[in-house]
């Protein structure tokens, strides 16, 4: 889950409780004195952000001044003084258009309007001033994204006269046109630090804004950049007030600090939570025992579950626009009994040279990805985001007794995947792949696979709410040569190999919420922030293969179900269950049949498996994606076909049993 989306949520619950007691239901019961005179502060902050939208600024003025003035020691007064200063902006903005016009006509009074001009931003820094001194603790817990609250506890509150989220847009649209052009046009505001710090909160409000609008990528990505440009120029100014001695160490201190917290929300919006980490961890040291440090600390805690939930690759430290690249691997060592290396048919004699056709095996494989994350804040014309990537891989399973069946396979992959819209994803994949039978050339393979995924939210308005599952939709086509020596045309298996499928997985309870978990999980609290998100679920799904050769015998049309389950277990065990039924009808008559009928197969594999997780992911805190894993378990497949040849031997019809014990290393 994204951890901006989960930071968001925390953004609302304090204020919607507070709103819930104010506003009561649509037949209120009858207030009392007391309760009467606590809700009229939101009422009078209401009406006063009502005013200043409707452009009455002096009304807005009046209303937020009295509010300051009846409610000394509200909750309200950084919300009040952050509209002050807009308000003063806005006056002064427009004192330096009339001085400049006055000035171009010659008339006497022009320098009065621009020292009117002046007056009024000094008013407003004085006001922005007074925000960041306040520092509201309660406003700061109701909306972690935005430190001080601001504008946030106002457009979401839903008073007598509610403000839409129309109307909170235009609060930040307001905010930063006034702001821009502050900071762009008027000498004061050029040197003005906190011009240019709200100016990177009203860009950060409208970034969360243009984030819930289908199409507005491009809105998004340019305030981010334009956001984090401003708190650079702010940190600029602030070292130059300071060495002038115009700002006490104190509190050019406590300003670093704040723009610290603010570069840490843009890196988490970015995905960088290492840097993320890191910033808050400067704020909660250099802010020791502020709320300001409580803040950060929460913010903390919740990427650290959200790594542990989802930890983000490794990161490979190469610049932009090239990187940062991300690396995931995998490594597989395992131990097996098969009952059927050779696939022997049923009642078919040993072939000549086969000590048997059962055996134990080993087997090692490995396997890597490299890619470019590319998020919208990046590249605002992609949609939600882009990732793009190449990898490989190798797998050898050996056979001490039966050397001929060693199987040793190579492959390489660049794949992409476009999400153009939250929680819908796009991806296309091509794998080349050599593989070696005893040995020998066997298999060189080219298959190209498109596939379409849809992630299901328990609301789908909410990016970062609970996922209910997902549908993938895919494709598959594999031009495949058989590098082996064939004994007749026909039975040669070149061509080419499709499949179109779709699978649906369903995410049914997660663990903390089964009853044979949730005992076990209250005892254990590491257990249940590791493991208690897991679902219990239940996946099935649906192919179609065409598979033409260049031969005739293994020419087929074939079906598919396929199903499992997922389970949960106590003392980080889980237990899986997954299946398979096939049918495959051949379109030609069998060169091995003595009736030269047409095959037909039906084939039913089973795979058990137990795991038990020794490192899960987030669990090492240097390396958040390590997972280390030991899975026991048994596959079964019985395959029936109606060929057999004229000894009575059934060729194509066989049982197999495969029972192992692997350790899964993915980091």
């Amino acid at each position: 889950m994204n951890a901006y989306y989960i930071l968001m949520s925390v953004a609302v619950t304090a204020v919607l409780a507070m709103a819930a007691a104010a506003a009561g239901q649509d037949q209120p019961p009858k207030m009392t004195d007391a309760a009467a005179a606590s809700a009229q502060p939101l009422v009078e902050l209401n009406r006063a952000i009502q005013s200043y939208l409707s452009g009455d600024q002096d009304a807005a003025e009046a209303l937020f001044g009295q509010l300051l003035s009846t409610d000394p020691q509200g909750a309200y007064r950084a919300a009040c003084h952050y509209y002050l200063g807009l308000i003063g902006l806005d006056r002064g903005l427009r004192f330096v258009d009339e001085a400049k016009r006055l000035a171009e006509s010659g008339a006497s009074n022009a320098w009065d309007r621009a020292l009117a001009a002046r007056g009024e931003f000094e008013r407003a820094q004085a006001h922005f001033e007074q925000v960041v001194r306040e520092a509201d603790a309660t406003v700061e817990m109701i909306n972690a994204a935005l430190l001080l609250g601001i504008s946030q506890l106002a457009s979401d509150y839903p008073g007598p006269d509610p403000l839409d989220k129309e109307a909170a847009f235009r609060l930040a649209r307001r905010a930063e046109d006034t702001l821009q052009r502050y900071v762009s046009q008027t000498d004061a505001g050029r040197q003005d630090r906190n011009g240019h710090f709200y100016l990177a909160v009203a860009r950060y409000r409208l970034a969360d804004e243009y984030r819930k609008q289908a199409g507005r990528g491009r809105e998004y990505g340019e305030c981010l950049a334009s956001a984090r440009q401003n708190l650079e120029r702010a940190a600029t100014l602030a070292a130059a007030d300071h060495a002038a001695g115009r700002l006490a160490a104190d509190e050019h201190a406590r300003f670093q600090t704040v723009l610290t917290y603010y570069h840490g929300l843009l890196a988490v919006v970015e995905r960088d939570y290492h840097d993320a980490r890191r910033q808050f961890g400067d704020v909660t040291r250099q802010a020791a025992g502020t709320d300001l440090a409580k803040n950060a600390q929460v913010i903390i805690e919740t990427l650290d579950e959200v790594e542990t939930a989802a930890p983000l690759p490794i990161q490979l430290p190469v610049p932009r626009p090239i990187g940062p690249w991300e690396f995931e691997g995998r490594l597989r060592l395992g131990n097996w009994y098969d009952s059927n290396v050779i696939l022997l048919g049923k009642e078919t004699t040993l072939p000549r040279g086969f000590k048997r056709k059962d055996d134990y095996q080993y087997g090692v494989s490995a396997d890597f990805n490299i890619s470019r994350y590319i998020p919208r804040s990046e590249a605002p014309w992609i949609g939600e985001s882009l990732t793009v990537g190449v990898g490989g891989g190798t797998s050898h399973v050996w056979q001490p007794n039966i050397p001929q069946f060693d199987v040793n396979r190579y492959a390489g992959r660049a794949y992409l995947n476009w999400q153009p819209l939250t929680d819908l994803y796009l991806g296309l994949q091509y794998e080349g792949s050599y593989t070696q039978l005893g040995h020998d050339p066997f298999i060189a393979s080219h298959r190209l696979t498109p596939v379409v995924s849809k992630i299901w939210r328990l609301a789908s308005s909410d990016p970062g709410g609970r996922e209910l599952g997902r549908t993938d939709v895919y494709y598959s086509h594999d031009d495949r040569s058989y590098l082996d020596r064939i004994t007749s045309f026909q039975l040669n298996r070149d061509g080419t190999y499709q499949a179109v499928g779709t699978q649906q997985t369903f995410n049914l309870v997660q663990a903390k919420d089964l009853p044979y978990m949730s005992d076990y999980l209250a005892r254990h609290e590491k257990a249940r922030r590791l493991f208690g998100s897991d679902w219990l679920k239940f996946y099935l799904g649906y192919e179609y293969r065409d598979e033409r050769t260049v031969g005739t015998e293994f020419d087929l049309r074939g079906h598919s179900v396929l199903w499992g389950f997922d389970v949960p277990l106590p003392y980080r065990l889980a237990f899986e269950l997954d299946g398979e039924f096939g049918w495959g009808d051949y379109t030609g008559a069998s060169v091995f049949d003595f009736e030269r009928k047409e095959r037909a197969d039906f084939v039913q594999r089973y795979n058990f498996g137990l795991t038990y997780t020794i490192v899960a992911r987030g669990e090492n805190e240097n390396m958040r994606t390590l997972a280390v894993k030991l899975r026991g378990g048994v596959e079964m497949t019985f395959q029936n076909s109606n060929i057999w040849n004229r000894l009575g031997e059934d060729i194509y019809e066989y049982d197999r049993a495969i029972y192992g014990v692997q350790l899964e290393v993915d980091f």
